[in-house]
């Protein structure tokens, strides 16, 4: 029997202004039957001393500070250390409801036969606090993999794993970049038994040092389309190799084709008073800028709480219900 129900594991590098952020609203969420594992990098930036600080204070619960080599090995190392009966993913610089993962908790705990939970997260920019984006695209996704056995990807920032499914799951690929990518590529393509909640579990923070901004600065300004093709090739079981799998899937010359045809298609459904898809939806979040501009580290605060109203107005507007695979539509425990 496990020690805990849930064990936070959570990873980090040098981020120590964002961390404080995220572990902040972490130990005031933590529930007595829950834990938080944390693994640094090695960071230079007085992490950790703070999370010694927290060690001592008994408000994490284990820690380890040494350099690794990047965010799966970190969260490998993080789940083999943890205790708990359930494994929640939580990122350096990012906000999650706590409520909600609460429900989903008690979601998993009753249904010993889900390996996985993912579910609905926001999308706001550090530099644009005004609106948030909803990943309605992820939504679809795991609705294609529910209905068709579709092999899809999902964010990683919503994920709930059973610690014993990690035996059917693997751990984190320790070679790429976009690990949450792999991770639900592969998945998808197994028989693993996934849920989800249509609350919105996490918001993302893109900032200045996200994984995603700093991986399309470099010499391929696509490298994460590159990477992410390579994973979807490799996992769905129907692109072969063959010249029509070439040309339809990996030459892009299909979207080549369509690019200059996308205007002339919106402007003929709008003539025909047709919906079209408009991609995610945009949310407002009520933040109204100051008169004086901020810089990255007063905005963080504001961010991180800008975040949390998004969620908690959302939670509060839509009922939770999970999806589970054998495509029954339950309510959520109360």
């Amino acid at each position: 029997m496990s020690e805990y129900a849930l064990s936070y594991v959570l990873t980090t590098y040098n981020k120590l202004p964002y961390l404080k952020q995220v572990v902040e609203r972490l130990v005031a969420a933590r529930q007595p039957d829950e834990e938080i594992v944390v693994a640094d990098g090695g960071s230079k930036d007085g992490t950790p001393e703070y999370l010694q600080g927290l060690f001592d204070a008994g408000l994490i619960q284990q820690y380890v500070s040494e350099r690794d080599k990047g965010e799966a090995h970190g969260f490998n190392k993080a789940m083999l250390r943890a205790r708990g009966e359930l494994l929640k993913l939580v990122t350096d610089d990012d906000a999650f409801s706590y409520a909600a993962i609460g429900e989903a908790k008690r979601f998993m705990l009753a249904h010993p036969e889900v390996d996985v939970l993912t579910g609905n997260t926001g999308l706001i920019h550090l530099e644009k606090l005004e609106s948030a984006t909803l990943y309605d695209d992820v939504a679809e996704n795991f609705r294609r993999w529910l209905d068709h056995q579709e092999v899809v990807w999902m964010i990683g920032l919503p994920l709930i794993i059973r610690r014993s499914s990690l035996a059917l799951t693997g751990l984190f690929h320790t070679g790429v970049v976009q690990v949450d990518t792999e991770f639900t590529y592969r998945i998808t393509s197994l028989n693993v038994n996934l849920a989800w909640s249509t609350a919105m579990l996490s918001v993302r923070l893109e900032n200045p040092q996200s994984n995603f901004r700093v991986m399309n600065q470099g010499r391929v300004a696509d490298a994460s389309t590159q990477e992410s093709n390579r994973m979807r090739f490799y996992y769905d079981k129907r692109i072969g190799n063959s010249f029509r799998d070439f040309v339809h899937h990996k030459s892009g010359w299909v979207e080549q084709l369509k690019k200059p045809l996308r205007p002339v298609k919106r402007a003929l459904f709008s003539a025909l008073g047709r919906s079209q898809y408009a991609g995610n939806p945009q949310l407002p979040t009520g933040y109204v800028a100051g008169p004086v501009p901020l810089d990255d580290v007063a905005r963080l605060p504001i961010a991180f709480a800008v975040a949390d109203q998004l969620m908690a107005d959302y939670n509060a507007a839509h009922p939770t219900e999970f999806l589970f695979k054998n495509s029954q539509l339950t309510k959520a425990l109360s």
